[in-house]
Parts: C-alpha cells; sequence; structure tokens
C-alpha cells in the first residue's frame, strides 16, 4: 500500500514538475530585443533631420536660376527646408547659417553672377557622406583636383559605396543643359544630388520629389535612386503559421516574434505529415511552418535566390537571464527549407525536414522549450539598375567634357562602382540578412 501511495505521489509530482517546466521558459520581448537580435546591416546611424546645400558657383548654377525648370520648382523649398549653405568657390567652401524666415537662400543666388573655375566638387561629395546630415549638392560635377580635371575619374565611387553601406539613399535628378565656352556650344548636365535616408520621419527627398514626375514625364529632367535599404518583407498575422497549429505574433522592432501553443507531436503530424515513426503519412503533402512571406525585390537589385539559416537559441537565451546558466547557438539549418518554387513568385515558405528531430537540435524539458532564430538571407543577387523601369542608361549621366575630346564618365562610372561594391549589394555579409522570426515552441517530449 505504501509502495503504491508513493508511486502516486510521485506520478503526481512528476506531472505537476512537467507543467511547471512547460511554463519555465518565459521570454522577456526587451531581452530578445535588446540582447539578442542584431541587425544584419552595419550599425544604423541616423542621419540628423537637417540639411545642408551645397552650390556650385558656376555657371551651371548661374544658368539653372535664369533658365531652369527644374531649379524654379525647388527652390522655394531649398530656403524652406535647408538649414547651412555652403558655396563652393574653387577651393573654398564658404559655410553660412541659414535662418528660413529671411530667405538667405535666394540672396545667396542673386550673388553668384561669375563663374569661379576649379570647383572641387570631390571634396563636397566626400564631406556630404562623412556627415551626419541630409545634403543637397548643385552641380554639373566637374571636379577639380590634385592639379587636373577628374571627368574620366570615377571620383563618388568610394563617397557613395560609404553612404549606401550606412543604409542611406541618393536621388538624382539630372537635367540636361547648353554651356558656352570659348565660343562653343556644349551639351552638359546639371545634376540636383539629393542625400538622404528614408527612414527619417520626414526626408527631405521626400519634399524635393513632389514637383519632379511632371517634369520627367514631360522631357524636362530624369530621376534615378541609389540604395540598398529598401528591400521588405511583409506577412499577414493571421496566416503566417501552418493553419492546423495554434499560435500568436508580436511584430517587434525589425523582427517577428512567434508563440506556437501545440506539441512537437501535434508539428510532426498535422505539419511535416509524418507519422510517430518519421514515416510520411500516405497521401498526405507536408505544409510549410512559416508561410507567405512576401519579399520585394530592390530598386537597384534583383534577388536571385534566399536562404534560411535557422538556430536553436534556448540555452543561450536562458544563460542571458541567468547568470549561473551557460549556453550557446546550435545551428539547425538542415532542417528547415524553403520552397523554391514560391521564391520565384517571391513568397517564402518554410518547411521543417526530419532532421529536426536530431539529436541535440531540440531540447527537452530540462530547458521548459525551445526558442528558435530564422534568418532569412539574401545569398545570390545581380544589379538590375531601373531608370523609371527602363533600363540603366549610363549616358544620362555623361556628358561632352570641355577640356577634353572625351565623354565625362565620372558619376556614371561612380553610380556603377558604388551598387556593384561588395559591401553594397544586398547579399554582402553587412546587409544580407532581410528578415528575422523568432519562434518559440514547447519542449521536445517526442
Amino acid at each position: 500500500m505504501n509502495k503504491l501511495f508513493a508511486f502516486i505521489a510521485n506520478s503526481c509530482l512528476l506531472i505537476i514538475f512537467i507543467g511547471c517546466v512547460e511554463e519555465y521558459l518565459e521570454v522577456d520581448k526587451h531581452t530578445l530585443q535588446t540582447k539578442i537580435y542584431e541587425p544584419s546591416a552595419t550599425k544604423y546611424q541616423s542621419l540628423e533631420q537637417s540639411t545642408v546645400l551645397y552650390l556650385d558657383h558656376s555657371t551651371c548654377v548661374i544658368d539653372a536660376v535664369k533658365n531652369s525648370e527644374v531649379f524654379k520648382k525647388l527652390r522655394p523649398d531649398l530656403g524652406q527646408y535647408c538649414d547651412t549653405l555652403r558655396m563652393i568657390k574653387g577651393d573654398i567652401f564658404e559655410s553660412v547659417p541659414l535662418n528660413r524666415m529671411d530667405n538667405q537662400v535666394s540672396e545667396a543666388l542673386e550673388t553668384i553672377e561669375t563663374d569661379i573655375p576649379y570647383a572641387d566638387i570631390r571634396r563636397a561629395v566626400f564631406d556630404i557622406c562623412n556627415d551626419s546630415q541630409q545634403a543637397i549638392l548643385i552641380s554639373d560635377c566637374e571636379s577639380y583636383a590634385n592639379g587636373r580635371f577628374l571627368d574620366l575619374e570615377p571620383y563618388m565611387s568610394q563617397p557613395f559605396r560609404d553612404w549606401l553601406t550606412d543604409g542611406h539613399s541618393i536621388y538624382i535628378i539630372t537635367e540636361p543643359y547648353q554651356e558656352r565656352y570659348k565660343g562653343r556650344t556644349y551639351e552638359k548636365k546639371r545634376f540636383y544630388i539629393i542625400f538622404t535616408d528614408d527612414r527619417l520621419q520626414s526626408p527631405i527627398s521626400n519634399i524635393l520629389m513632389e514637383g519632379i514626375p511632371e517634369l520627367v514625364e514631360n522631357g524636362v529632367c530624369s530621376w534615378f535612386k541609389m540604395t540598398n535599404s529598401d528591400i521588405e518583407v511583409q506577412s499577414a498575422e493571421s496566416d503566417i503559421i501552418a493553419k492546423d497549429l495554434s499560435f500568436e505574433v508580436d511584430h517587434l522592432n525589425g523582427f517577428k516574434y512567434i508563440v506556437i501553443e501545440d506539441s512537437w507531436d501535434d508539428i510532426r503530424k498535422y505539419v511535416m505529415k509524418l507519422d510517430k515513426y518519421g514515416e510520411p503519412i500516405p497521401d498526405e503533402k507536408p505544409e510549410p511552418l512559416v508561410r507567405n512571406l512576401m519579399f520585394s525585390n530592390s530598386e537597384n537589385y534583383i534577388i536571385d535566390n534566399i536562404d534560411v539559416v535557422a538556430t536553436n537559441i534556448t540555452s543561450k537565451y536562458i544563460a542571458l537571464v541567468d547568470s549561473m546558466a551557460s549556453g550557446k547557438d546550435i545551428d539547425i539549418s538542415d532542417a528547415f527549407i524553403l520552397d523554391k518554387k514560391a521564391l520565384k513568385k517571391n513568397k517564402i515558405n518554410v518547411l521543417l525536414t526530419d532532421k529536426i528531430f536530431n539529436e541535440g537540435y531540440l531540447l527537452g524539458k530540462e530547458y521548459g522549450g525551445n526558442l528558435i532564430r530564422l534568418d532569412f538571407v539574401i545569398s545570390d543577387n545581380k544589379n538590375s539598375p531601373s531608370f523609371r523601369l527602363k533600363a540603366y542608361d549610363p549616358s544620362v549621366f555623361e556628358w561632352q567634357s570641355i577640356w577634353s575630346p572625351n565623354t565625362s564618365i565620372c558619376v556614371s562610372k561612380s553610380i556603377d562602382n558604388a551598387l556593384r561594391d561588395a559591401n553594397v549589394v544586398p547579399s554582402s555579409p553587412k546587409r544580407r540578412v532581410i528578415h528575422t522570426i523568432f519562434i518559440k515552441t514547447r519542449m521536445l517530449l517526442i
């Protein structure tokens, strides 16, 4: 009798213990956000909302004030939204704080009456991309530095790379115009280059680009955007996990946190369509565990392939909240595969393989659950620079050099170099993760 009583008591304690253990893995979302989740891109350095206006004290700007439809459209906003004016006078940069109430930009424009040659536009672009503010550069981009003209040198390549690597964006409005020099008329280009970040609450580009589409449609100008931070992944909250499972979804800053209430027995049976021996259930087709994530291609890139990197971070998380515990990540990527047919339709569906039940992949009752991280990474992409949905045309950014019989390629080649740079392309190590999901499941009792 005593043995029977002891057996019943121990069984009850075991049931209570298991029930309590299932509640043991409590995930604090703030800890997940601040100590576990790390965006794949370079640590994001937000730009200041302020804007610096760089004006080339040259015939290019003089002509813009008198004759340009584009400049006429932009001019009111330059005075209203710029905080500092930097006038480029050869290799001298004059900086003037702007009081928006006084419309000092218009006053400064009235002082630009003569062409000051040998502008160091190269320095201006480096200054902009080393700063933490938005900027607008209005220039013909003819640069003189180190005793020579840089028409054939892609002198903007490095600063463009730096700016884009930080996740910022560049808008380039290009306007053809004519310029007389030593009795000859040259077909040139005037550039309005906007250095900004689309993630700002009110990027200057939103304001300046408002009136441009009409001018583009009428053939007055063209525009081009450079960015590597516009690839988005979206999902419907109610249709992200297999339909036969019970779950909750939290959308946090940069990632999703999903709690699946069902056991791994249920996941194996209803999602993976496997029986208790791990054999496929006849006439049943496996379903995605995670489904219907939709991704968009970039303005400048087409995504050719995406992989999923899966990690069981349970023990690592527990070690963060319990100083007495130790833990490490467990790579379980081979237990997850993506539906390749869905990828071709810009959809991410994640299926489980039976390798998820490999020893050590899922943790048992001593951990009270499993916390799994899924990172969706771009493994292959190709440059697809678009220009208003047309093929990228380098000649849009080129012109006949005044200083030589050659075509000036400094802008077009800088754009090409920056967009092809190994640290800029979406598949680069610092940028390749485009979405992250954390999934909390029950412990493995199979």
